[in-house]
């Protein structure tokens, strides 16, 4: 059963015994009648509640069966206005958490009003971090009705009655949460997030990033090349029907010192983030699984805009494979074409890779995630001493032992565009494996009489191949990535980072 207890039954109590009502003026107090009395409204400052271990909100009773926990919540009937820099928020520190260890460390917060200014950084507003029109500092956040909540297990029995856990929040809060001050291109020890012990949901999300241009089919030595695990091998394999000769093998050799392998040109790759969830004790960082992004095309081609001009010559000689003839599962064997057991080939204007899809798994520390937005129902800051599930928290939301920060709504993180360019030369071996599955899963390439003739004198051979990849997802795991709408603002008079 939740029992309800206010100031305005105390103010009901005061005036039952009064044979004659009265209000305060500058005159006095004056006597109100029957009438004008019911007439009369107010609200009280505070407010006290209690959900007893029983009672049907009791979410901690839910939750683990054998707990007698109640709750007694005292609250501010008002709004609160909050402009506030915290330079090391610490909690929790030592003890069971050992040497330097805390249950929340946080450098340089601050809380604000919610920007109200266009965002900068980019043409899509969403990919621009947060701006105010009269300055940060000149906001602040607004707390609707704010209350202090008690644990107390046992709460009917005065010998056993024991206190086990505080929770500070609101019931709504409207505001900017930043941390840190500088956004870095690498994680951070001294700035922003260092750990947290808490919940917070991140909203779903789109972007996109650059990736550096590599080579692919180039590597320190020779493998044979996979049709179903990907591994760390970058040779592909294939099916040729050679003039005069038939049906034959083909692998690539990684190796070979005359080749460079085939450039692949820095791409724009868009991503989906799906909603995730950082809940634990201690954490460093946010672990975002199944990142989906899908590359429609890759150039494998250099040809494009170069003729086969002498200051093209070197380009067109490098950007190429070498291949063997012989049979991949016996490069040693002297089963050549002719006397042909290696040529040079080359990706002709127009080939590519279509509909490469890839999994990513994005891990970003705390600490390069700066800005936090608040709307809608509050957060909480609680200490426990034992887990607990507070009234009001989401299904998945129990404070451990210790301090524990949880925001209630997800964190809007906004467009995530990278400002740095990806590194996905661990996505080349499998996108190998995934091209010598389609060449053997297609026809043979042709290689006619006067390609073969060309291949002996040491003439690449030059083929327009555009391969499927749909059926196959790569990985990719993306971290610590800077991102373009985490630049934080001021929350200072005067120019300063922070005050």
């Amino acid at each position: 059963m939740r029992r309800f207890k206010s100031l305005h039954f105390a103010m009901l109590a005061l005036g039952s015994v009064c044979l004659n009502s009265a209000y305060a003026s500058s005159e006095g107090l004056q006597s109100l009648s029957d009438s004008e009395m019911s007439a009369t409204t107010g609200q009280a400052l505070m407010s006290l509640s209690y959900i007893a271990p029983t009672d049907s909100a009791n979410l901690e009773k839910l939750r683990n069966s054998s707990s007698n926990v109640g709750f007694y919540k005292l609250g501010l009937e008002a709004k609160v206005e909050l402009n506030a820099n915290i330079k090391n928020l610490q909690l929790g520190c030592g003890g069971a958490n050992g040497v330097g260890g805390c249950d929340i460390d946080i450098k340089n917060l601050s809380l604000s009003g919610l920007n109200d200014g266009t965002e900068t950084g980019s043409s899509n507003p969403n990919e621009g971090s947060p701006t105010f029109s009269n300055g940060r500092a000149s906001t602040s956040a607004e707390l609707t009705n704010p209350f202090m909540e008690f644990a107390i297990k046992n709460p009917d029995s005065a010998s056993t009655r024991e206190f086990v856990g505080l929770r500070l929040s609101a019931e709504k809060i409207s505001g900017l949460l930043t941390a840190g001050i500088a956004n870095s291109s690498t994680a951070s020890t001294t700035d922003g997030i260092q750990s947290l012990s808490g919940y917070m949901q991140i909203a779903g999300t789109t972007g996109d990033v650059w990736t550096q241009a590599t080579t692919f089919g180039k590597s320190s030595s020779n493998c044979m090349p996979q049709t179903s695990a990907p591994t760390a091998c970058q040779s592909i394999a294939g099916k040729l029907n050679v003039a005069l000769f038939g049906r034959r093998d083909f692998v690539s050799l990684p190796a070979d010192g005359n080749t460079s392998g085939i450039s692949i040109p820095s791409m724009n790759v868009g991503f989906t983030l799906n909603p995730f969830t950082v809940n634990g004790k201690r954490q460093t960082k946010a672990v975002a699984p199944n990142v989906t992004a899908t590359i429609p095309e890759i150039a494998i081609a250099r040809v494009t805009g170069c003729s086969e001009s002498a200051a093209c010559n070197d380009l067109y000689r490098n950007d190429q494979l070498a291949v063997s003839l012989r049979d991949p599962n016996n490069l040693a064997s002297e089963d050549c074409v002719l006397w042909i057991c290696t040529a040079k080939f080359k990706m002709g204007a127009g080939s590519k890779l279509t509909d490469l899809n890839i999994d990513i798994t994005f891990q970003q520390s705390l600490s390069m995630i700066h800005n936090i937005p608040l709307k809608g129902t509050g957060g909480y800051l609680s200490l426990q001493k034992e887990a607990l599930q507070w009234p009001g928290a989401n299904a998945d939301d129990v404070a451990q032992s210790g301090w524990w920060m949880s925001f209630a709504e997800p964190v809007q993180l906004g467009y995530l565009k990278a400002s740095q360019q990806v590194d996905i030369s661990n996505v080349l071996p499998q996108v190998a494996t995934f091209v010598t599955q389609q060449l053997y899963a297609s026809s043979p390439i042709d290689v006619n009489l006067i390609d073969a003739l060309g291949a002996a004198v040491n003439q690449p051979i030059t083929k327009t191949l555009v391969i499927p990849v749909s059926n196959n997802r790569a990985t990719l795991m993306l971290e610590n990535q800077q991102l373009k709408n985490q630049s934080i603002p001021s929350n200072c008079y005067g120019g300063n980072q922070f005050c």
